[in-house]
C-alpha cells in the first residue's frame, strides 16, 4: 500500500508512523523547510501533549458525536502508548501532560527518528496544491502542475490558518473544496483579544490572577479563571485564550469583565473595603490599596472611578467605596477584535465532519482520501486538547489507510 500524506505536522507524522508500522510505504509532503514547526511552539515550547482530564466538552465542532466516535476509536490511553513507543516519558503538571524533558524539540526528534527508522520518505519544501483521482489512485500535483507522486491512498493533514509563520494558510481547506467537500468558515481561536481602554499601554506586561467573564450586554456567556496578561492592545493569558472562541463569534459585541476579588461576594467586597478604609484612614487611597493590588493597577483603577489618588482613605464617600468595589470585581473591557491569525493557536471551522467517516477518517465523498488534525472542523481548549486531537485522528487515519 502506497500512501501520500499532505502536511508534516503532528497529525501527519502520527499518521505516517502508524501507517508505516502497518506495512505501508509512506511519503510525507511538507511545504516548509522542515516538519513539525508548529509543534515546536506547543505549550510555550514545552509541548503540552495531552491532559488527564479528557472530557468531550473540551472539544468543539459542528458534530460532537463525530468527535466522540473518533476519541472512542483512539482513546487517550492509546495515544499515550504511542508517545511512549517513541521513547518519551510523560509527566503531569496540574493535569497537563508533557514530555519529561519539557522540550517540544525532543518530541519532534522522537517523531522524526521513528519515521526515519520506518523508511518514511519526508519531502520538505514541496507544496501539494491538487489531488487528482486517476483510476484507482491519486496524483499529487504542485502549483506548477508538475506531478509529485501517485498513491493508492492519500491522508490530508494540512492544518488550518492559525500561526501562518509555521506554514498554515488554509491549504487543506482549499484541497477539500476541490475534492467536493463542504468547508465550515474559518476563524481564529485561542488568541489574545483586542480591547478598548485608555490604560492598556500603561498596564502592558502586568499579570493578575482573576476571574474573567465574557459578556454580551448583561448576559454571561462564559467564565474562566487564571492568570490574565495585559497587552498594549488588549488582554491575553490562558483565561482570555479560552474565552476567545466564544468572544469572536460573528455578529457578537462582547466585553470581558475581570474580577480581582473572586473569593468575595459583591456585598462582602464593599464592606471589606469600607473597614479597610476606616482602619487605615490615615493613608491616602493609593497607599491603602497598595497592600492589596498590583501597584501598576492602582492608578488606572482610581482614574476609572474618578477618585484622586491622594484622597485620604478616611474621607472616601460611600459612592466612592462602591465604585472601587465595583471595579475590583467587574472591571470591564469591550472586545474590539482579535490578534489575527499570526497570534492564534488554533483554527475554528474546517472540513465538515458530516462528510467524514468517524470510524476510519475516510472521506464519504472520495474513497481513498482520509483526513486528520486541524484541517477538520474540530478544535480543542487550551491544555493539550488540540495535540490530543491531532494524535487520535492521525493514528486512526494512518491505521485505516494502511488497512
Amino acid at each position: 500500500m502506497q500512501i501520500g500524506i499532505i502536511g508534516g505536522g503532528a497529525a501527519g507524522m502520527t499518521a505516517a508512523i502508524t501507517a508505516a508500522r502497518a506495512g505501508a510505504e509512506v511519503t510525507v509532503y511538507e511545504k516548509m523547510d522542515r516538519v513539525g514547526k508548529k509543534l515546536l511552539a506547543t505549550g510555550n515550547g514545552r509541548c503540552n501533549i495531552s491532559n488527564e482530564h479528557m472530557e468531550l466538552f473540551h472539544f468543539h465542532g459542528a458534530s460532537p458525536d463525530f468527535i466522540r466516535k473518533v476519541m472512542e476509536a483512539v482513546p487517550p490511553e492509546e495515544t499515550r502508548a504511542f508517545w511512549e513507543s517513541l521513547g518519551l516519558i510523560l509527566v503531569s503538571q496540574e493535569g497537563r501532560l508533557y514530555p519529561m524533558s519539557l522540550q517540544a524539540s525532543g518530541v519532534l526528534d522522537a517523531l522524526r527518528l521513528e519515521m526515519e527508522r520506518l523508511g518514511v520518505r519526508v519531502r520538505c519544501g514541496e507544496e501539494v496544491t491538487r489531488v487528482v483521482p486517476v483510476k484507482r489512485s491519486f496524483r499529487l500535483e504542485g502549483a506548477d502542475g508538475q506531478e509529485k507522486g501517485r498513491f493508492s491512498r492519500v491522508i490530508i493533514t494540512a492544518g488550518g490558518k492559525a500561526s501562518p509563520q509555521f506554514g498554515a494558510d488554509g491549504d487543506g481547506q482549499r484541497l477539500a473544496a476541490s475534492l467536493g467537500h463542504t468547508v465550515v468558515p474559518l476563524r481564529p481561536a485561542l488568541v489574545k483579544l483586542k480591547c478598548r481602554s485608555p490604560y492598556l499601554k500603561a498596564l502592558s506586561g502586568c499579570k493578575v490572577e482573576a476571574r474573567a467573564t465574557l459578556l454580551q450586554g448583561d448576559e454571561v456567556l462564559a467564565q474562566e479563571w487564571g492568570e490574565v496578561l495585559f497587552t498594549p492592545e488588549g488582554l491575553s493569558g490562558p483565561p482570555i485564550l479560552r474565552l476567545s472562541r466564544e468572544a469572536l463569534v460573528s455578529g457578537r459585541r462582547c466585553s470581558i469583565a475581570l474580577n480581582l476579588m473572586e473569593h468575595m461576594r459583591e456585598g462582602e467586597c464593599y464592606w471589606w473595603l469600607k473597614q479597610r478604609a476606616e482602619r487605615f484612614g490615615y493613608m491616602k487611597v493609593q497607599e491603602m490599596l497598595g497592600g492589596v493590588l498590583h501597584k501598576r493597577l492602582i492608578l488606572p483603577m482610581l482614574k476609572e472611578t474618578d477618585i484622586p489618588p491622594q484622597t485620604p482613605s478616611e474621607r472616601l464617600s460611600k459612592q466612592q467605596i462602591q465604585a472601587l468595589s465595583r471595579i475590583l470585581q467587574w472591571w470591564t473591557f469591550p472586545v474590539l477584535g482579535d490578534g489575527g491569525w499570526r497570534e492564534a493557536q488554533v483554527t475554528v471551522g474546517g472540513v465538515f465532519t458530516g462528510e467524514i467517516d468517524p470510524t476510519t477518517m475516510q472521506s464519504k465523498k472520495k474513497t481513498g482520501i482520509y483526513w486528520a488534525g486541524e484541517v477538520l472542523d474540530v478544535d480543542g481548549d487550551c491544555g493539550g486538547y488540540n495535540l490530543q486531537w491531532a494524535a487520535s485522528s492521525g493514528i486512526l487515519a494512518g491505521r485505516s489507510a494502511a488497512g
